[in-house]
């Protein structure tokens, strides 16, 4: 029964991660170009656009590492079992650091309406300038974007899952989204969207395993592995 808990929670957190993905995205404030000044300033300029937008990139990320874990216990038979541990653990450490990286956009969009616009980039300088958030910011990039692929390619190894559910995961590390927003905003936010197609079909796949048939044969598919 807790089991089955678990992954409801987790499938429902992960059919979620698409819309969640494509609403943060739509909402994001646009910026006139990539300089700190004009990050600050589309914060600002709509305080409730960028905490809609940093709210649901926070329950995006939220829902992966509550979502993730669960998927091991799809997992039946050794083969593809340390790579998609590997791959789940590194997620979720990197789901973690990017939930909580979005602080900042609460902080960058209260600055310009307390101190001048200069002395907001030279705090923003400031803070992300030191080493450790450097290395909190790019580790939270490379386990939270690459890794989910490393972890779908255990999943396929073990069956559970479409091969191409790798190459479709790692798209947002290699500019998946970005390639889209050259055609238009709306479809860069689509195809960020489409990009967790797999973290979708795991979050069915979980709740399909809840189903009373299948958790009726759970106990025969393990005793045949």
């Amino acid at each position: 029964m807790t089991n089955n808990l678990f992954r409801r929670l987790a499938g429902a957190a992960l059919v979620t991660t698409p819309a969640l993905l494509l609403g943060a995205m739509v909402t994001s404030p646009p910026q006139d170009d990539d300089s700190p000044r004009a990050y600050i300033d589309s914060l600002a300029r709509d305080w409730d656009l960028s905490i809609l937008s940093a709210n649901l990139f926070h329950y995006y990320w939220l829902a992966i590492a509550l979502g993730i874990p669960a998927a091991l216990t799809l997992l039946r038979g050794p083969r593809g079992q340390v790579l998609a541990t590997i791959g789940a653990v590194a997620t979720v450490i990197g789901a973690i650091q990017m939930s909580g990286v979005l602080f900042a956009d609460w902080m960058n969009a209260a600055l310009p309406t307390v101190v001048t616009m200069d002395q907001a980039v030279t705090i923003f300088d400031k803070v992300n300038g030191d080493p450790s958030m450097v290395v909190w910011l790019r580790s939270g990039v490379v386990l939270g974007l690459l890794m989910p692929a490393v972890l779908m390619a255990g999943l396929a190894r073990n069956g559970i899952i479409g091969w191409w559910a790798t190459p479709v995961a790692l798209l947002p590390m290699i500019g998946g989204p970005m390639i889209g927003g050259m055609v238009s905003p709306l479809a860069g936010s689509v195809a960020g969207a489409l990009c967790c197609a797999p973290l979708f079909l795991i979050g069915l796949r979980l709740l399909r395993r809840t189903a009373a048939d299948v958790t009726a044969a759970e106990p025969t598919l393990a005793n045949a592995h």
